[in-house]
């Protein structure tokens, strides 16, 4: 979902929403910016509430930067970003950082890495001069580089070649997305993973890893001018990448596009002892108007006990499916509408596309009014708003704006484009979707 930013009604005092048009003209998050001559951008938002603040670190650089022969580079990254650098050297960081009562995580995606940290007040400067010393000076240590590669080898096992839900992603997104950047897996190829050698590491870090490639977003209970003395001060003097403009440049919309016309059915072996499934038609890229129409409509299908889903085929006299979902996600580039569950035994596998396609496109005349639109809309406010009032949730927020859309005023934008997803807008976007060619990934320990 990308509707994040309704949440933001409750983090800055709303009074009483009675519809979404009044969030579009309340919502004024107080966010302070600063950018350095290299390049660094930092969004500084303060909140007093409590004596702690979150900080995260976007990079933006995912597998979709990468190429073959390198695939997974990314997230060996992250793991190696926690092993030290020059002046916090090795394993010190964690030390640090959980010895003053805060914690550390990162992750990885098809689009970015972000790394975060939640932190007493008092800690600030530390945690700064942490974050630029492994921008600048990442060890990579070769002993810890090669027991990382081990354990990256062992979560990809773990992850999808071990889990039945892992391995339908995996294959699905190889084959939606065949032939494009985002095909390839984010923890990387097997082969990728034994093979790359630290020096290719060292070369990816320093193209993608520097001031003109991240977002430090910062919130919580901060002095905003001392912060941003601080940013400076620790930031301003690492060189800026020669090469990651062009690196990006160098990524067109083409190249995101299928190379695949025709519908398809995969079957592979795995460990599931009932036949899981995902269905997959192609969409639209973060952003794109059609895109919160797909979020409400996946909603309306696919979520929740009432959703049309269900009912067709789980609480029937003979169920077909043990359980259904329908999703929409949007990348940076593209997006994909998904549905998927559990099938039970002996349920022929095109037979139940044939018959899942059929009744998708049924759902477009009896599923979409205006009342279910109105019940997601209202549910997102609900969750969204218990979800996100806090110091880390507002920092995703607006860390992925920035760099997805450039600026993280675009929740405005979304606020007003998802108030106006209509019963006909959505109506016509389910025709379009499931009239298109699919692709259907199954996963059992009977195929073969």
């Amino acid at each position: 979902m990308r509707i994040w930013f309704l949440s933001f009604a409750l983090l800055l005092g709303c009074s009483t929403v009675k519809e979404t048009a009044t969030l579009s003209k309340s919502i004024n998050i107080d966010v302070e910016e600063l950018k350095l001559e290299n390049g660094l951008v930092a969004l500084i938002v303060r909140n007093s509430k409590l004596p702690i603040f979150s900080i995260q670190t976007f990079y933006n650089v995912g597998s979709k930067n990468e190429v073959p022969g390198i695939t997974g580079a990314s997230h060996l990254l992250e793991h190696m970003m926690f092993k030290g650098a020059k002046k916090y050297g090795k394993n010190k960081i964690d030390f640090i950082i959980e010895g003053s009562g805060g914690s550390t995580n990162a992750y990885t995606t098809n689009d970015m890495t972000v790394y975060y940290e939640n932190m007493p007040s008092s800690e600030l400067e530390q945690i700064l001069d942490i974050e630029a010393d492994r921008m600048e000076n990442l060890l990579l240590d070769n002993e810890d580089f090669n027991k990382e590669r081990d354990v990256v080898l062992e979560e990809r096992k773990m992850r999808y070649e071990n889990s039945p839900k892992g391995q339908i992603y995996i294959e699905m997104m190889s084959a939606i997305f065949k032939g494009t950047p985002y095909g390839r897996s984010v923890i990387g190829e097997i082969q990728d993973i034994k093979n790359v050698s630290r020096d290719q590491m060292y070369q990816y870090f320093k193209r993608f890893y520097a001031p003109n490639n991240a977002k430090i977003i910062l919130v919580g209970d901060i002095d905003i001018t001392k912060a941003k003395d601080l940013i400076k001060e620790k930031f301003g003097k690492i060189s800026s990448s020669p090469t990651v403009e062009k690196a990006h440049k160098e990524l067109k919309e083409s190249d995101f596009i299928p190379n695949w016309k025709e519908s398809q059915i995969i079957s592979r072996k795995g460990e599931s002892p009932n036949p899981l499934f995902m269905l997959g038609f192609t969409t639209y890229k973060s952003g794109h108007p059609k895109g919160y129409g797909l979020d409400v409509l996946a909603s309306i299908i696919g979520s929740g006990k009432s959703a049309s889903l269900v009912k067709q085929y789980v609480l029937i006299e003979k169920p077909i499916a043990s359980s259904i979902y329908a999703s929409h996600q949007s990348l940076e580039k593209t997006g994909f509408f998904s549905v998927g569950g559990e099938l039970i035994k002996g349920i022929n596998l095109k037979e139940f596309r044939d018959d899942l396609v059929k009744k998708l496109i049924s759902f477009c005349e009896t599923e979409i009014t205006a009342k279910n639109i109105q019940k997601v809309k209202n549910n997102y406010l609900a969750l969204l708003y218990s979800g996100l009032d806090t110091n880390s949730g507002l920092a995703g927020f607006l860390g992925e704006r920035q760099v997805v859309f450039g600026d993280w005023r675009f929740y405005k934008s979304e606020l007003d484009i998802f108030d106006k997803v209509s019963e006909q807008e959505v109506k016509g976007l389910c025709r379009e979707t499931f009239s298109r060619p699919s692709v259907l990934v199954s996963v059992w320990n009977k195929n073969k």
